[in-house]
């Protein structure tokens, strides 16, 4: 009964929204995600709003957010130490980042119930700034002010770490996640030339040293 009360009340306001005409998908598709259930992440999140300050290979983060180690949808992957989960410096981005990388995570989940976690990689650093090969590995030319993240592809053989070759990219999965950042207002999503994805020129685009994981930058 509550629930059909609950259903009730709302389904005038609905119908206004609808007679007042509701933005373009592509407005709603922009719009600030809903944060996501506790529960399903392995720490709370300590949402703040932040500011992306500077260019992503030349700025800084403030009020910079941290993604959790891990959580239902995804875990987190230490590519210069090759474990899990990676580091907790390097898991801080925008508050907008991390409500895109996990809106979109918990649809891909729905949507493909059967498939692995998604691995999530670097993020920027607790305040951005240079995040170059004297943090390891090749470093990073961008990932300075909290707007970029590395997706790992999922694997055919639903590993959880990164793929060590394209031959274990699961390309169907990785398309469907490709789209689906696209849908949500990415502004880049660079590919590795070799795995064959595909998408929105100007916003889908193939880049050296991405044969691994995708790179997702929001706006």
């Amino acid at each position: 009964m509550l629930l059909a009360a609950i259903v009730l009340s709302l389904a005038p306001a609905a119908l206004a929204g609808r007679d007042a005409g509701e933005p373009p998908a592509a407005a709603r598709a922009q719009a600030e995600p809903a944060e996501p259930a506790e529960a399903m992440l392995a720490e709370p999140v300590r949402w703040r709003r932040s500011v992306a300050v500077g260019l992503p290979h030349a700025g800084r983060l403030v009020r910079g957010v941290q993604l959790p180690s891990e959580g239902e949808d995804f875990f987190t992957w230490d590519a210069v130490r090759d474990t899990v989960p990676n580091r907790d410096a390097r898991r801080y981005g925008t508050d907008r980042l991390l409500r895109v990388l996990l809106r979109v995570l918990s649809e891909f989940r729905a949507a493909n119930p059967g498939a692995p976690r998604v691995g999530i990689g670097d993020l920027s650093r607790p305040q951005g700034g240079n995040f170059g090969p004297r943090f390891g590995g090749r470093g990073h030319d961008s990932h300075q002010n909290g707007l970029d993240a590395d997706v790992y592809y999922p694997r055919l053989d639903g590993r959880e770490r990164g793929p060590a070759s394209v031959a274990q990219v699961d390309r169907a999965l990785s398309q469907d996640l490709v789209d689906r950042f696209v849908r949500a207002g990415a502004r880049y999503v660079f590919v590795g030339p070799r795995v064959g994805l595909r998408g929105k020129r100007r916003i889908v685009q193939p880049l050296v040293y991405h044969d691994d994981h995708m790179h997702v930058r929001v706006r």
